[in-house]
């Protein structure tokens, strides 16, 4: 009991104790709060877009996750980029943007995601994004752009693959007195596709980019968090005078 009473005494003190330093207390909250909303103020917004896209006209030679990796390859080619970039000389872009890879003292190393402003995303039921962070809507106009004409690309060179193919399907079929219903299928669906381009089909449909959403700072989060630990500073340094000033009082005692 005596013991628990001692504890009982010891807590009230603990909360005396604190509240005399209320005000200290505040003014350490106050400044972590003007600290973390200089920090607001200096750092600089961060947006991200979503850009859509779909499977439009899928050519019968390649599956769904060929055509998304041919894509993405194509994307990310230095030449390629180099290529659209000699007719949009006036792109805000550059290839270092969204690189997947940069260059250290004539070394090659691999970049992390977060450091790339482009990224390819499958969302479960969503379909096909890809996500930009970026608050500068030219640039979002110019990889909208950029993809539309890898999109282009991928369209052409398909059709091109789809039309030797045919030539190599009736190869075969002149080889044969009767045409196999494998032969005939396989012409029929390259055939399709062919028809299906040249009537304006693509490879995919590309939507134009959503309105920016800011995804970071957080305001409210930044700021709650400079409240905390400067409550938390200002409650320490109020229970390390206290005990100092204990133990000079105990020891001018003794």
């Amino acid at each position: 009991m005596k013991n628990l009473q001692n504890d009982e005494i010891n807590l009230i003190d603990l909360f005396q104790t604190l509240w005399n330093g209320k005000w200290i207390i505040s003014a350490f909250a106050a400044i972590a709060v003007l600290l973390g909303s200089g920090f607001l103020f200096l750092k600089d917004a961060q947006y991200v877009s979503k850009l859509r896209y779909s499977m439009d006209t899928i050519p019968p030679f390649y599956d769904k996750d060929q055509i998304l990796n041919n894509f993405k390859k194509k994307f990310y080619s230095n030449s390629v980029f180099k290529e659209w970039k000699q007719n949009n000389s006036n792109t805000s872009i550059v290839f270092e943007d969204f690189s997947t890879t940069k260059m250290v003292d004539g070394f090659v190393f691999s970049k992390g995601e977060n450091t790339s402003i482009v990224k390819f995303v499958s969302e479960r039921g969503k379909g096909l994004f890809v996500l930009i962070k970026s608050n500068e809507l030219p640039l979002l106009d110019d990889i909208f752009k950029y993809l539309i004409h890898i999109n282009g690309l991928l369209t052409d060179e398909y059709v091109v693959r789809a039309k030797e193919e045919l030539k190599i399907i009736n190869t075969r079929f002149n080889e044969f007195a009767a045409a196999s219903s494998n032969i005939i299928n396989s012409t029929l669906s390259v055939e399709r596709y062919i028809v299906s381009v040249e009537k304006g089909g693509s490879v995919l449909t590309i939507y134009p980019p959503s309105i920016p959403r800011k995804i970071s700072p957080n305001p409210s989060l930044i700021l709650l968090v400079s409240l905390v630990l400067g409550g938390m500073v200002g409650v320490f340094f109020i229970l390390v005078c206290n005990s100092i000033k204990n133990r000079q009082e105990y020891l001018a005692k003794t």
